[in-house]
């Protein structure tokens, strides 16, 4: 028991998860959604990839959430767009992917989508959950504790779109968990495939998002994913 407890106390970790629908919309423009309309600020473009509109994913407002990770602590809201045939993805955002991120919701207006924006299948406004979370057995983050195997139960990983926490991995840690990069990216959130709004990373996957934390690396993003 004690060995658990010491567990327990290295490696939990708030989370907030994202539920989507189940329960009467706000209509609040700047609430948490998924598929449905991002706000970004007054004259931002659309973001393109090889001159077709990016499709929006989701939008996460910080200011809600019960559970906000360090690395995210300086950010108000993050909206996520991808290209509509999404089977391979750059490593790096600003390119067939888009991550914003904004510092204040002041002045934030929802968008416009150009004519032929493609859509997941239903939109939904969100709310947000907390959890304790825990790390899978290959996380490069999983702290052991000296005398004892990880325990099996009552610490589980929580696979569901989520804000801090750690990464619900489907097959090995993230690239930049294998590799060095210059940027020094860190795990902060993921996106999980949401039958809901009929948006899927392969067959079931999930997307995870690093930001950079090597000095002057604050405002890069990067990107894996991972399918059954």
């Amino acid at each position: 028991m004690a060995n658990a407890e010491e567990y327990r106390r290295l490696n939990t970790r708030k989370a907030s998860i994202l539920s989507v629908g189940g329960f009467r919309p706000t209509f609040d423009p700047l609430a948490p959604n998924f598929g449905a309309i991002p706000v970004g600020l007054q004259g931002e473009a659309w973001p393109f990839w090889e001159a077709k509109p990016l499709l929006f994913v989701c939008q996460l407002n910080l200011t809600t959430a019960p559970a906000v990770p360090a690395l995210l602590q300086d950010l108000k809201l993050i909206t996520l767009f991808v290209k509509e045939d999404c089977d391979t993805l750059a490593e790096e955002n600003g390119t067939d992917w888009c991550l914003r991120a904004y510092k204040t919701l002041d002045g934030l207006v929802p968008s416009i989508a150009p004519p032929g924006t493609p859509k997941v299948k239903k939109g939904f406004e969100c709310r947000w959950e907390e959890c304790e979370d825990h790390p899978n057995p290959d996380d490069p983050d999983l702290v052991s504790v000296p005398g004892t195997r990880r325990p099996r139960s009552n610490f589980e990983n929580v696979i569901r779109t989520k804000v801090g926490g750690y990464a619900s991995t489907l097959q090995a840690e993230p690239w930049w968990d294998s590799r060095a990069h210059a940027s020094q990216p860190k795990y902060c959130l993921q996106i999980n495939s949401e039958e809901k709004a009929g948006l899927f990373w392969g067959d079931g996957g999930t997307v995870y998002i690093a930001r950079g934390t090597a000095p002057g690396c604050e405002e890069q993003w990067f990107l894996d994913w991972q399918s059954l």
